[in-house]
């Protein structure tokens, strides 16, 4: 089973990602922003470098930072 993200997650595409090669450096990381209930494939996400949302694949990304993590900065 694919790894589904929550809402609030930090991902960052995967270097295999052939998304990953169109996009500069500095536009990796997106933000989970919808899930879409009862599918385990896909969701949306805002990338973090221009702002706009997208429908991602779960299997395009590594996760970051877990929206329910408890680190301080």
């Amino acid at each position: 089973m694919e790894r589904k993200f929550n809402i609030g997650d930090l991902l960052k595409f995967k270097p295999s990602s052939e998304v990953f090669t169109a996009l500069p450096a500095t536009a990796g990381l997106v933000l989970v922003t919808k899930e879409i209930p009862g599918n385990s494939r896909f969701f949306y996400g805002r990338v973090c470098f221009d702002g706009k949302e997208h429908l991602w694949s779960y299997d395009q990304f590594y996760l970051v930072s877990d929206a329910d993590s408890k680190k301080n900065f």
